[in-house]
């Protein structure tokens, strides 16, 4: 299946009457309709012949296109069969169905990545992100998702897209998480934080959502983090904290939040065990986090990194890992990159 293309397609059956579908391939539907597997309507008015066929960029749309054209009369239906075979159906649908004409917030999200996809971007992006299913990757650069956000927040229909859970693609969950960053209320913000990052499903969304909406309120924000961070769900813990890494390392610092990221795992009494991916990915922010907090607490944060054995508050790769990322950082001075490596 092609991300971002659904079909609306209509079939001349052999009594005359006519059937109307969804699908993302239609060449491949109408062979199953035509070897008679296609659905039980079709199998018994044989022979089918392709009509028509109208492309939208979301399934959301392709759909609603279906429903509405099933609604028309016969006469009604075949006035519009008689237009397509002059311009594409789709925009003859656009054109004639009622309340139709305008696209959705879905819609237009999905038809502006589609028209700017790049796919040697695409092959990098799947390099990048191995944990989903690089076919959810279509090849959007960051900056043009950015402007998107941009101009779907301005819609009067935005929501529809916040709501429309879980997205399909990688491309609409980044679209989503630009989006939250532009909400510039801190109540709706925390709703629409809890309800998004459930079905966030790789490291590269969870780290570009923006917190700075958070920010409003900090006290607030601690207290969400501290609820993520004991979520089950891999990429809501790593974003809560990635929120006490952005915000809680400098005057808002507290000692008990190192105890409490080294402490941070996922729960053995889960009813879905964690993947490798999620323990990886878990453990890297947890070791990015105590890196970034060396270059800013020194003194608290160094036992964590010098401690081994059984009495280490963090598991030997987590701490190896964080010494690593501490030797490869700008902001950790040339000496305590030596004696870092004394404490491998």
């Amino acid at each position: 299946m092609a991300l971002f293309e659904h079909y609306l397609y209509v079939l001349n059956c052999g009594d005359g009457s006519l059937y109307t579908g969804y699908t993302t391939d239609v060449a491949a539907r109408v062979a199953a309709h035509q070897a008679g597997t296609g659905a039980k309507y079709t199998k018994s008015h044989a022979p089918v012949s392709l009509a028509a066929q109208a492309r939208f960029f979301s399934k959301e749309r392709a759909m609603s296109a279906e429903a509405r054209f099933k609604q028309l009369s016969r006469k009604e239906k075949d006035a519009l069969l008689q237009q397509a075979e002059h311009e594409p159906f789709e925009d003859v649908l656009c054109r004639e169905l009622p309340s139709f004409g305008i696209d959705s917030a879905i819609e237009f999200v999905c038809r502006s990545a589609a028209e700017n996809i790049d796919p040697q971007y695409q092959e990098f992006q799947a390099r990048l992100i191995p944990s989903i299913d690089s076919r959810s990757i279509a090849g959007v650069r960051t900056p043009i998702l950015r402007k998107i956000a941009k101009q779907l927040v301005k819609r009067d229909d935005a929501k529809t897209f916040l709501r429309a859970l879980p997205h399909h693609s990688f491309e609409e969950n980044q679209v989503h998480a630009f989006a939250l960053g532009l909400e510039k209320d801190h109540k709706k913000a925390l709703k629409l934080y809890d309800k998004f990052l459930p079905y966030v499903d790789n490291w590269a969304t969870c780290d570009q959502l923006p917190t700075k909406p958070l920010m409003q309120q900090p006290e607030a924000a601690l207290s969400k983090a501290y609820k993520w961070i004991v979520s089950d769900h891999c990429y809501t813990k790593r974003f809560g904290i990635g929120v006490l890494m952005q915000h809680f390392l400098d005057d808002l610092f507290e000692p008990r939040f190192l105890a409490d990221v080294a402490a941070t795992a996922f729960s053995e009494s889960t009813s879905k065990p964690p993947t490798e991916n999620d323990t990886y990915y878990l453990n890297m922010m947890r070791a990015w986090y105590f890196a970034e907090a060396l270059a800013h607490q020194e003194a608290a944060t160094l036992p964590y990194l010098e401690t081994k054995g059984e009495a280490a508050p963090l598991d030997e790769w987590t701490r190896r890992k964080a010494i690593q990322k501490a030797i490869e950082s700008r902001r950790i001075t040339p000496e305590m990159k030596d004696y870092l490596r004394t404490c491998k």
